[in-house]
């Protein structure tokens, strides 16, 4: 499920640049991740796991960059073990945007960017 405030993630937003349809969709994103449903809302700590890799690798993206293909199997690995939460639909909308960024600096970067957004968008809609 990559539809959100009825936008589909395009990985465009990754290669190409952030439009306003990308926050539309990161904030509906957000606060997707907060409802809870037939499945426990994602946690902050799921979250920031995975952000805390993330920035990681942007603090010396020259150095980490093969790194960004780890982030994959780290979130198959996250989405495997929890299947009570939204981790799943976390790992399937986010898939894309990483398998866009490739080694290049300024994909990744763009995907940084989107995905703060949806770390914002899930606080500001109560994530905890």
């Amino acid at each position: 499920m990559n539809t959100y405030n009825g936008i589909d993630f395009d990985k465009k937003w990754v290669t190409e640049g952030i439009t306003d349809q990308t926050i539309q969709w990161a904030k509906g994103f957000g606060e997707y991740l907060t409802k809870r449903d037939d499945l426990k809302p994602m946690t902050t700590s799921q979250l920031r796991r995975f952000f805390g890799e993330v920035k990681r690798i942007e603090n010396d993206f020259e150095k980490n960059k093969q790194d960004v293909h780890m982030l994959l199997p780290m979130l198959a690995y996250a989405a495997g073990r929890d299947r009570k939460t939204k981790i799943k639909d976390f790992e399937n909308s986010m898939r894309p945007a990483i398998e866009s960024i490739g080694e290049n600096d300024k994909n990744f970067t763009r995907f940084v960017k989107i995905f703060e957004s949806v770390v914002a968008y899930h606080k500001y809609y109560g994530g905890e």
